[in-house]
């Protein structure tokens, strides 16, 4: 473990609160916008259904797929095979795998509703259900996007790994933000927070491996 002086102790403290204090204000910022972005994003008849038919395009597969587990599963074998070392297979694997599971875990304890309930917008303004009340019944849940937070935890280990990618990395995993709002199935500020998680599980798993220095080789 690195030694940090009491004085680096406070003034990593102060950054960790300063960063806090900036990601709530930006919430709070992109939260009213949760409401214009939906409608503007969002194709629906009089009677508040969703247009999803744009589901079938191949741009919106690809997008998608960006938030799924299983496209981290087969490029993290790729990257074994490649190498054949878990050097760089097990962040790109164990970032997004984590990412996800924090925002399942947040999706239980905040118990946000998402926009869209049946295909339709529902009415009115959020729709809270009892914090911890997910644990019960955790369908329809929305608070964080698990998607986005699974596309960001993997993007952002690739985009440490090869900066050169970072601004291909982070437009994808935009792009699979921005598809969940298409379909109604996210806030803006869902997205936000998701994108939050998968930024922070990867600089975590990262930061873990450099200071394990492992090798994970195989013959």
């Amino acid at each position: 473990m690195t030694y940090r002086s009491p004085h680096e102790k406070r003034e990593q403290s102060l950054r960790l609160y300063h960063g806090a204090l900036a990601l709530l204000v930006v919430f709070v910022l992109v939260s009213l916008l949760d409401f214009p972005l939906l409608h503007a994003l969002t194709r629906a008849d009089e009677h508040g259904r969703i247009d999803r038919s744009f589901e079938t395009e191949d741009w919106y597969s690809m997008l998608r797929i960006v938030g799924s587990l299983w496209t981290w599963i087969v490029l993290s074998l790729a990257l074994l095979l490649l190498d054949r070392t878990l050097r760089r297979a097990l962040p790109v694997l164990v970032s997004p795998l984590i990412a996800g599971l924090g925002a399942e875990l947040l999706k239980l304890i905040f118990a946000r509703e998402r926009p869209v309930d049946g295909g339709v917008i529902q009415d009115g303004f959020y729709h809270f259900r009892v914090p911890f009340s997910g644990f019960i019944d955790g369908s329809n849940l929305g608070l964080p996007s698990s998607h986005t937070a699974v596309a960001f935890g993997g993007m952002t280990v690739l985009a440490l790994m090869k900066p050169r990618l970072a601004p291909l990395c982070f437009l994808l995993a935009l792009g699979c933000g921005l598809s969940r709002m298409l379909t109604g199935a996210h806030f803006a500020s869902d997205v936000l927070l998701g994108a939050v998680v998968g930024i922070l599980a990867a600089r975590w798993i990262m930061s873990s491996e450099s200071r394990s220095d492992r090798k994970y080789t195989f013959p």
